[in-house]
């Protein structure tokens, strides 16, 4: 992630409360000069973008453009100017209050001036990172990584515990996934979920605990620096760079139809400390016969809950059982299945040759407890075979002897 401020070239340097970027373009029309272009911003409250340049004619229009990387749309806007002494000087004021940007979104850029002779001028994009610079941020980095943690919340030695997981995270998952390697992973440690939270329902986005952002290489999740931090780290960071990691594999496209069981559980069962609350909820629930219909994991889970944590449970569970029964191949046929299109059910039978009903009824029988004829059966399942071969073998012996010994 490419993040620019006054001072340097990472965005989380900027003062807690105000973000901002300035540039000096040497971009130039006939008559027509940049002098200089900004942009300031309060998280979740305003961004303000400024523009200076001089003209040898009257100003006719001027407009400004800024999309943010998951925005469809280019916001355009008219903007009045003034002349100040031979400058003629320009800004735009946001709300952000009223119109949420998506909180680490990259915001590109630029403008457009016209004069009454005709002439014309349009600035390179420019690109900062909406960052939440309500705080002040620290940064650990290592090549590919940085971590970031707020000022005063957490020293060195509990960001190099993050670091060390998402090194070891991207290594293990990659050796399933054999994904693409984002540039640039960034990882935001908040210090209590009630500030993550409000960094997310301010940026106008729901709360899930942790989230990433594969399509910007972004993973945000809140680890208290207290006692137990290091156990956190190590179920939300692999959880949420299987997300990357996936989103690398199959592109911003194919990403769209990946079923959310397959990317969760992905995510889910490469935690490196297991959740018991999944254990759990998913017993209880085979016992009381409520288990989710596999169909129903195609799609978005509850945001929170028993369902959202019984999904979640289900999912990782089901995707234990297909690396066991098929191996890691059928989990990248899966991914390759469902980038190139495939719907939830049809990925299952293009990538392991059964039906989507069949996987499931699967998965239901792996989960029964093994009676004690089966599991007689399943131990000694060689030897039973060659005991039913010896007999087939036998049998038929005995009957030739019977039929010597009558004549």
């Amino acid at each position: 992630m490419r993040s620019i401020t006054l001072v340097s070239g990472i965005v989380i340097c900027a003062a807690a409360m105000i973000g901002s970027l300035a540039t000096v373009a040497p971009v130039r029309a006939e008559d027509i000069a940049i002098l200089e272009q900004d942009v300031e911003y309060s998280f979740a409250q305003q961004l303000t973008f400024t523009l200076a340049f001089t003209s040898s004619a009257e100003i006719s229009e001027l407009y400004l453009f800024f999309r943010g990387t998951t925005d469809p749309d280019t916001e355009k806007v008219t903007v009045a100017v003034a002349d100040r002494g031979g400058v003629t000087r320009a800004s735009y004021t946001h709300d952000v209050g009223l119109y949420p940007l998506p909180p680490f979104d990259r915001i590109a850029f630029w403008w457009q001036i016209e004069d009454v002779l005709g002439n014309q001028l349009q600035t390179e994009p420019d690109e900062f990172t909406y960052a939440d610079n309500r705080f002040q941020w620290r940064e650990l980095s290592s090549p590919g990584i940085s971590v970031h943690w707020i000022e005063g919340r957490g020293d060195p030695v509990y960001a190099q515990t993050a670091l060390d997981i998402a090194q070891a995270s991207v290594a293990e998952i990659n050796a399933e996934l054999r994904a693409p390697v984002p540039d640039s992973l960034d990882i935001f440690l908040y210090d209590s979920e009630f500030h993550l939270e409000a960094a997310m329902v301010l940026g106008g986005r729901d709360w899930i605990g942790g989230q990433a952002r594969p399509e910007l290489g972004v993973v945000v999740v809140a680890v208290p620096p207290e006692q137990g931090y290091a156990s956190r780290m190590k179920r939300y960071v692999p959880h949420e760079i299987t997300h990357l990691l996936v989103y690398e594999l199959v592109g911003s496209e194919g990403y769209r139809y990946v079923p959310t069981w397959l990317d969760e559980g992905l995510a889910t069962s490469n935690e490196q400390l297991p959740t018991p609350e999944y254990a759990l909820a998913l017993e209880e629930a085979q016992q009381a016969n409520e288990l989710v219909s596999l169909r129903d994991l195609c799609v978005p889970f509850p945001p929170n809950g028993s369902r959202a944590l019984l999904s979640y449970a289900q999912s990782a569970s089901v995707v234990r059982f297909i690396r066991q029964q098929y191996g890691s191949d059928a989990i990248r046929r899966l991914l390759a299945a469902y980038a190139d299109g495939a719907s939830c059910t049809s990925g299952v039978e293009d990538a392991l040759g059964i039906s989507f009903s069949r996987l499931e009824s699967d998965w239901l029988a792996s989960l029964r407890p093994a009676t004690g004829w089966r599991v007689w059966v399943e131990r000694g399942g060689v030897w039973i075979g060659l005991w039913l071969l010896s007999i087939l073998v036998t049998v038929p012996m005995i009957g030739h002897l019977h039929r010597e010994a009558g004549r």
